[in-house]
């Protein structure tokens, strides 16, 4: 038996270019929400701290929902060993 047979939760989808991307994108949001004058609406700055969040998440875990419902992977192809 396999180890990767069996069902994953959350199986990655996204390359490791994909994930530093979105990591330094989170990052960046991050920088925002901290800098942004006190005068800036609230839930603007709320929704750009929740959408960092989202994309951390995604950068840590190397899965995207949005690909997986749509069926995108960007993973390099693993080569077989036969």
């Amino acid at each position: 038996m396999e180890e990767d047979s069996g069902f994953k939760l959350l199986p990655k989808n996204e390359s490791d270019k994909d994930r530093v991307i979105r990591a330094v994108i989170a990052v960046i949001l991050i920088g925002f929400y901290f800098a942004l004058p006190p005068s800036v609406n609230a839930s603007i700055a709320n929704i750009g701290l929740i959408v960092a969040g989202v994309l951390l998440f995604n950068a840590i875990s190397g899965t995207c929902m949005i690909y997986r419902a749509f069926g995108i992977n960007t993973c390099p192809i693993p080569e077989n060993k036969n």
